[in-house]
């Protein structure tokens, strides 16, 4: 897929010139403009303003260097945009799209202001639009018969990309527009294209598959600026619904027109739905995308007036946009699309759209349930739940919460209406997913969560409640209504904004998240398993297990990348016999003791053939001091030593083994430890082999492959080859005896 938008992008830059940009007409080229090359010379500027809008969303997405705004292919086509004065609807709005996407310099603003008059301009006095302004029309006076719902559509998507920049829109402005939409969507749920007929009788109005998901993004515009009362009862909007199940009753996936399918992947990223009609519509389309792009990069749009950069530029935005890294799933947990889970219908997106604008990163949202697979959960890092009375969970959806969490994923819960009800439950339900095994309490005023941006400074302890299992949050409770906030849109209410923008920044590690072609599902193995070991975790009085989903899918990662076939297994130092197991493992972060038994257990099973690797969980040094006792019991007479980087259990000097003498670290540890490079790993060599391996730098958090703050150790990628190695070299050695 990246691929394919690399392609997009360069033959649209190919199309590039350097004095018409991507026009098929310039004002003074007369032979152009006679010969019918367009027939609408009051569109001139749209075509450039659709192309850079799509250009600039890549460059934002995938951080391409020929799409830096100062690179002369996109920079000339901002000074001409900078300076063109829109007359028609379509190209205010692809300008104020393209404008957008900027840095708010005032040369900019002074653009999307040009742009909001125009199209506010440009409204009949019904909430429609046609092409442009008729100039014995102004203001809202327009002919009330003369519109269409694709340039009404266009209007709408225009004045909210100007509204979402800080433009001040009137409310009577989104009124009217809603009034329309609402106005003219068919008794089926459907909408076409014009109303030179009465549109509400038709049973499927003409072109109602392009219109219909028109119709709904355009109304979910309009209600996030109408409807921004924080409401604790949910007011699901009947046209929505109709809309909704006329899509759900006809949506097949299979769509050639790119307008048509640009129009879904509107409505599909504006509701957070990621199935329509139970079709994934980004897979759908991506897949036909894919394997619809010509050989020169571009795509044939299938639609009226659509030429090869129209359509190359709505691929590219259809292929990007849906591709975009998903910060937030919200829990659907009633059955209802308008159940209490959802009284602040617009919470979610807003935030979104806040925290993408200020901190210049696309992300997206999506909406989750019980039904959905957690896999899909697993599509971003944060789970909301929102409401404000016991959403009753049965152990069938605890089941699935305590599996997200297994899988690093980190929930956050918003008490509705600051309900203490809500509160309560959510804290019932943290524990029931920990097996009570850890408590829910306030954050300290030192918490991370609060000063992960050092230049936030809260006047008060914001009171968050939190559950760790020391090593990360794994369940966030906000007695603050921040859902109410964001539905209501009050900027002016930062300490709600920056507080979830803290947690983003904890999920990602300050980073930057993956897209979704980056899945932290590992896939089943292409090949067959040629190699098996058998790992057992070592039980013992403590948190042997901190992350109950790091070796499973350590496991898996084996199996996909390197065909080894790994058993797991759960034993107390006395199962240990080097017969049936390979290699031990032990990890947690406090002080631990071991019996005199298990100690000479744990000593037999490594002078017999076994192998132990040991880490820090988080880093903690408590559980260092108390692993190192240990093996200097069981070795009193052998030093545990520093692994030297020619050791071949580094080089990876046996059977699929790779070099790991360079490795990464996370950027908390660059933060606190410095810059580092090596790994830096302890051991004990008995007759010739490593027996023990032990990593003061947390390995385990690695193998989930989240980039969680505050966790001292090896970046995701540089655990898991950590380990790999650690495995690869013990099935060597034992092989090697044999």
């Amino acid at each position: 897929m990246i691929r394919a938008i690399d392609r997009g992008v360069k033959y649209l830059l190919e199309q590039e010139d350097k004095t018409t940009l991507w026009e098929g007409f310039w004002p003074e080229d007369k032979k152009a403009h006679t010969s019918g090359k367009t027939a609408f010379p009051r569109q001139f500027g749209g075509e450039t303003a659709l192309v850079t809008e799509a250009l600039l969303d890549v460059g934002q997405s995938l951080h391409i260097p020929a799409l830096n705004i100062y690179a002369p292919p996109l920079r000339r086509a901002i000074h001409f945009l900078a300076g063109l004065h829109p007359q028609s609807t379509y190209v205010a709005s692809f300008q104020a799209n393209a404008m957008a996407l900027l840095p708010a310099k005032p040369q900019y603003v002074r653009v999307l202001q040009t742009d909001a008059r125009y199209l506010q301009r440009a409204m009949n006095r019904d909430g429609a639009y046609t092409y442009w302004i008729i100039p014995r029309y102004v203001g809202f006076g327009h002919r009330p018969n003369l519109w269409d719902n694709s340039n009404s559509q266009y209007g709408v998507l225009g004045v909210w990309a100007c509204g979402h920049q800080g433009i001040a829109i009137p409310r009577r402005y989104w009124v009217r527009a809603a009034d329309h939409w609402r106005r003219t969507q068919s008794f089926s749920g459907a909408w076409g294209y014009s109303g030179s007929k009465p549109i509400r009788r038709a049973r499927t109005p003409w072109r109602a598959a392009d219109f219909t998901p028109a119709g709904l993004a355009s109304l979910l515009i309009c209600d996030e600026f109408i409807h921004q009362q924080p409401r604790l009862n949910p007011q699901p909007d009947p046209n929505v619904l109709r809309g909704m199940a006329w899509i759900n009753r006809h949506f097949t996936g299979k769509i050639r027109s790119l307008y048509e399918i640009y129009n879904y992947v509107r409505l599909g990223l504006a509701c957070g739905l990621q199935t329509f009609a139970r079709h994934n519509w980004y897979d759908d389309f991506a897949e036909h995308l894919v394997k619809k792009q010509r050989r020169n990069g571009s795509w044939k749009g299938h639609f009226i007036g659509a030429d090869r950069n129209v359509s190359t530029a709505y691929a590219l935005l259809t292929l990007d946009r849906g591709l975009n890294p998903i910060l937030l799933s919200k829990l659907q947990y009633n059955k209802s699309d308008a159940g209490v889970w959802n009284a602040r219908p617009r919470d979610a997106a807003n935030f979104i759209s806040w925290i993408s604008r200020t901190f210049e990163t696309p992300l997206n949202w999506q909406v989750v349930s019980f039904n959905t697979p957690v896999s899909d959960w697993l599509n971003s890092p944060l789970l909301l739940i929102t409401g404000d009375a016991d959403p009753h969970f049965s152990p069938g959806d605890i089941a699935e919460l305590r599996q997200y969490l297994h899988a690093g994923g980190i929930i956050l819960a918003s008490c509705d209406g600051r309900s203490a009800v809500f509160q309560k439950a959510m804290i019932h339900y943290a524990r029931q997913t920990v097996h009570q095994r850890y408590p829910v309490k306030p954050l300290a005023a030192a918490s991370m969560l609060y000063h992960i941006q050092p230049w936030l400074h809260f006047r008060r302890n914001p009171g968050l409640l939190a559950m760790s299992n020391g090593v990360r949050y794994l369940w966030i409770i906000s007695p603050l209504d921040l859902g109410g906030v964001w539905q209501a849109r009050q900027l002016n209410r930062k300490r709600d904004w920056e507080i979830p923008a803290n947690l983003y920044f904890y999920a990602n590690g300050k980073g930057a998240l993956s897209n979704r072609l980056h899945s932290l599902v590992v896939a089943p193995p292409t090949g067959a398993i040629k190699r098996r070991l058998s790992v057992a975790q070592i039980k013992y009085a403590g948190h042997w297990n901190l992350e109950p989903g790091a070796w499973p899918r350590m496991a898996a990662l084996a199996a996909r990348a390197n065909r080894l076939g790994v058993r797991l297994a759960r034993v107390v130092p006395a199962q240990l016999h080097a017969a049936n197991c390979d290699l031990a493992v032990m990890t947690g972060t406090g002080h631990f003791t071991f019996r005199s038994p298990q100690i000479a257990a744990l000593g037999r099973y490594l002078r017999h053939g076994g192998m132990l690797l040991g880490d820090a969980a988080g880093g903690k040094p408590a559980f260092t001091d108390s692993f190192v006792k240990l093996i200097r019991i069981i070795f009193p007479h052998v030093p545990l030593v520093s692994i030297p980087l020619n050791a071949s259990l580094l080089m990876g000097k046996f059977p699929g083994g790779t070099n790991v003498t360079r490795v990464k670290y996370r950027k908390f540890v660059t933060a606190v430890d410095g810059l580092q490079t090596h790994p830096h790993l302890l051991g004990i060599k008995w007759h010739g082999r490593w027996v023990v391996v032990y990593s003061q730098y947390d390995m385990t958090s690695g193998f989930l492959g989240t980039n969680t703050w505050g966790i001292r150790g090896y970046a995701p990628a540089s655990s898991q080859a950590l380990a790999t190695n650690v495995m690869l070299y013990d099935w060597a050695q034992r092989h090697a005896r044999h």
